[in-house]
């Protein structure tokens, strides 16, 4: 993969040892090692669309995810109750 962006952070000095050991341990230069645990990092991240799967992506497991329209259309439906429109 080519490389052509850089960043600059400050870490605590007790994570940079900890990293600087890991990459000892796996044969990495240190920025090696950091760009090998961030792209682990957001690999483990599930993603739905071009978006962060957000809280109920998880009761969807498995399941077809509903759309804006028709996640609309509930929230449309619970407000009127709420509001005492609804029979």
């Amino acid at each position: 993969m080519a490389k052509g962006a850089s960043l600059t952070v400050r870490i605590p000095e007790l994570l940079k040892k900890r990293i600087e050991a890991r990459a000892l341990r796996e044969h990495r230069s240190l920025s090696a090692q950091v760009e090998h645990e961030l792209a682990h990092f957001f690999a483990a991240e599930r993603v739905v669309g071009p978006t962060k799967a957000g809280r109920l992506i998880g009761r969807y497991a498995g399941k077809r995810i509903p759309s804006a329209g028709e996640l609309h259309e509930v929230r449309a439906s619970l407000w009127s109750r709420l509001q005492g429109d609804a029979p």
